[in-house]
């Protein structure tokens, strides 16, 4: 199971090419290592943000996650995530 995290698309450099593919032809696309090919983040047509694998990541310490996807699924050593979002809207 992999761990997904969101950011801003217009903030996100990749520090090499990838390999796309369409998972959802015109709707959703991965990209991939192009050497061993690591899944490493999904991008939807016209998002304005893009979810990357968070094992690709050099650096995670400082992110603060808002939310957590397929809590039903998550490892169960990995602290559940706190779903901040409506909160913070309303």
């Amino acid at each position: 199971m992999m761990s997904w995290v969101s950011f801003p698309l217009a903030g996100v450099v990749f520090s090499g090419e990838l390999a796309w593919f369409y998972t959802f032809p015109g709707e959703t696309k991965r990209g991939r290592c192009p050497v061993c090919g690591a899944q490493l983040c999904a991008l939807d047509d016209g998002a304005t943000s893009i979810a990357i694998n968070l094992s690709a990541l050099d650096d995670a310490s400082d992110l603060v996650p808002v939310n957590q996807s397929f809590r039903e699924s998550a490892v169960p050593w990995l602290a559940q995530v706190p779903d901040t979002r409506c909160a913070a809207a309303g």
